[in-house]
């Protein structure tokens, strides 16, 4: 199978793989990270971004339809695989463009792995730039060595001139109650 290159930065793919392994295999690989990253041919995903199911357990919805409402997919993209989805059984595993963390890779998927199609999820079009500016950049601010020292004043002075006040107050209502 021709490598398949993920960009960098990249939002709003949807890749779908049929598996060609048995009901057990598929299961294991379901909740297995380092097992769905073997099979994509690449170190490490975020198995969070990733699904791995029997299309059967879509129902009545199918897969078309599980890409279309569960997952945004752009519908005119959808119906021109629709027969091609339609015709799925078995397992599928769903990758997410947030499975690669934003970075640049190259899938290289197992045998056992066939590519039915990549999706992009429906909104605005947007091109992914880089940011190259240096203030785009981590770590550009300069640190502040020491921290500010707080303002000086005479908040204790005045406290206990208020102190005094009121009692000489208190003390005058007194007598003159």
């Amino acid at each position: 199978m021709p490598h398949t290159e993920v960009a960098p930065q990249e939002a709003g793919t949807v890749r779908v793989y049929t598996l060609s392994l048995s009901d057990d295999e598929a299961r294991a690989m379901r909740d297995d990270e380092t097992a769905q990253a073997a099979a994509l041919g690449v170190e490490r995903i975020d198995a969070a971004y990733t699904e791995v199911f029997r299309v059967a357990d879509l129902d009545q919805l199918g897969l078309a339809g599980y890409l279309r409402d569960g997952n945004g997919v752009n519908p005119n993209q959808i119906e021109t695989d629709r027969s091609k989805l339609a015709a799925l059984d078995g397992w599928v595993m769903i990758v997410y463009s947030r499975a690669f963390a934003g970075q640049s890779l190259q899938l290289a998927p197992i045998p056992a792995l066939t590519h039915i199609g990549t999706y992009t999820e429906g909104g605005p079009d947007t091109p992914v730039q880089a940011m190259e500016a240096e203030a785009a950049q981590p770590y550009t601010g300069i640190p502040r060595v020491t921290p500010a020292e707080p303002a000086k004043g005479g908040g204790g002075k005045t406290m206990v001139f208020v102190a005094i006040v009121a009692l000489i107050l208190l003390i005058i209502w007194w007598l003159l109650a």
